[in-house]
């Protein structure tokens, strides 16, 4: 026969699994209400001050979280612009080869090749080396 009880919850939750049952929690809640509707940093708030977490702690979270969000813009747009010059840079070298190539004799094109070539590695040092210290600031 099986065991039909309800078996109580455990007397105490560890940081993760307590944040994961509230974020379960809020997404259950809101999953009824519209779907456009967002919590405020009122109802954040609220929930905190529900949870005895402070203001000033919720705050700083949020503030960080902020913080993060527009840095991981600006990596973003620091990719895009590395693959847009990448891809300008294989477009026109691959037009100026097909130039080169029949306009008759001698050979030209790798030194507009080497030199933008050498402009989009220096671009391309620059996109990681940002990209790491943005990695090593978000640990």
């Amino acid at each position: 026969m099986a065991d039909t009880r309800q078996r109580s919850a455990p007397p105490s939750f560890s940081q993760n699994e307590a944040a994961d049952i509230i974020r379960e929690a809020t997404a259950r809640a809101m999953a009824g209400k519209d779907e456009e509707r967002a919590l405020t940093r009122e109802d954040l708030l609220a929930m905190a001050r529900e949870m005895g977490v402070s203001e000033a702690a919720v705050e700083s979270v949020i503030s960080a979280r902020a913080g993060r969000d527009k840095a991981q813009r600006r990596m973003r747009r620091a990719y895009m612009g590395l693959a847009s010059h990448a891809t300008s840079y294989t477009i026109v070298m691959g037009g100026l080869t097909f130039i080169d190539l029949f306009s008759g004799p001698g050979w030209w094109v790798q030194y507009p090749a080497i030199g933008w070539g050498m402009g989009l590695a220096f671009h391309a040092m620059g996109t990681l080396l940002a990209a790491f210290n943005h990695a090593d600031r978000q640990r």
